[in-house]
């Protein structure tokens, strides 16, 4: 299909005309999510760019490479029936943060307002705060975005993994994948890591920059097939019984479970944590009482052979003392065994004379 016949096909989409008519859904919501700084408002930009096709802006704010800007979850709309959605990005991808993700990506938390990034009891807060300003007639289509400049470790991989599966049960759709800065990287690599997990839609993308904005044949009918590839995606969905407003309260009891879980887990982690520290301290503990009683039975040792050396050296100076006495009383009795032989010689002559 040619641009035009592209461009016809989004700007009419409409759900009353899809084979059971609305069901109660009047708006595609395409929902970004995925790591800070990895190109979910510049690819709006992009987006917007090719759809309105006039003059490059930067819409939604995009900063370059480093990116990480977005706080709060801004609606950017495309048609009256299709929004593109930039919600907050996370720093890390766990449970901690995982949360929100998922509070954004399920259409639990309004739109326009800042994301606190903040887990737990204060998250629920929020997402019951916000049951009158979120519409249960937004149809969601979760998009992952990632940089192909970015690396994944194996670790990273399978979280990855677990998040992308946890999106499809949240929402009941696997998950697009946008890959942005698609010549910075490996880009087979990185199709074959989402490939890997059971991704079965994968767009890569060049975003236009403030920079670099020349318009492009491929980029242009890349950004178009993308919204075509949302919109037959939801026609296959409605072409079955659908209930928004039983939707949105499963997913909300979804996340509010998710949270409880990972509430759970991170109790667990910390009791964990404390007890590899118990037992560090208490290892580091028996570690330094042994190394002094090392330190004492060393130095027993050195006393007890100091000892015995002057017992010894003692006993050496008292044997050489009483050898010297014996020597002694040897040479007296000599001297005095001579005398007596000296005397009776002279007595033995004086008596001849």
């Amino acid at each position: 299909m040619e641009s035009d016949g592209l461009r016809r096909f989004i700007k009419n989409f409409s759900f009353d005309q899809c084979k059971r008519g609305s069901q109660g859904f009047n708006r595609i919501l395409i929902q970004l999510f995925g790591l800070l700084g990895h190109g979910k408002s510049s690819f709006i930009n992009t987006c917007i760019y090719v759809w309105e096709d006039g003059e490059f802006q930067n819409w939604a704010k995009a900063w370059g490479t480093d990116g990480g800007k977005t706080t709060e979850r801004i609606p950017y709309k495309i048609t009256e029936n299709i929004t593109l959605v930039d919600n907050r990005g996370c720093n890390k991808l766990e449970d901690r943060e995982s949360g929100e993700i998922f509070a954004q990506l399920g259409n639990l938390l309004p739109l326009g307002k800042d994301v606190g990034m903040k887990p737990g009891f204060d998250l629920i807060e929020r997402i019951t705060k916000a049951e009158k300003e979120v519409r249960s007639s937004d149809f969601i289509i979760p998009v992952f975005v990632s940089s192909v400049q970015k690396t994944n470790t194996e670790e990273e991989k399978g979280t990855l993994r677990t998040i992308l599966h946890t999106a499809q049960k949240l929402t009941g759709v696997f998950p697009i994948v946008v890959l942005t800065y698609k010549t910075s990287g490996s880009l087979t690599e990185k199709e074959a890591l989402f490939r890997d997990i059971g991704i079965e839609r994968i767009f890569s993308f060049e975003n236009y920059t403030t920079e670099d904005h020349m318009k492009t044949r491929g980029k242009h009918e890349g950004v178009l097939n993308f919204l075509c590839e949302v919109i037959k995606e939801v026609q296959f969905r409605v072409e079955h019984p659908r209930d928004p407003l039983k939707e949105i309260q499963e997913r909300k009891q979804f996340v509010l479970n998710f949270i409880h879980e990972s509430a759970k887990r991170e109790e667990q982690r910390k009791l964990e944590n404390k007890r590899a520290l118990d037992k560090a301290l208490l290892e580091k503990k028996l570690k330094q009482e042994e190394e002094m009683r090392q330190r004492r039975r060393a130095i027993e040792e050195r006393e007890q052979e100091m000892k015995i050396k002057r017992q010894e050296e003692e006993l050496a100076r008292a044997r050489e003392l009483q050898n010297a006495r014996q020597e002694q009383e040897l040479r007296d009795l000599e001297e005095m065994l001579k005398e007596k032989k000296n005397k009776k010689r002279f007595g033995f002559f004086k008596a001849k004379k």
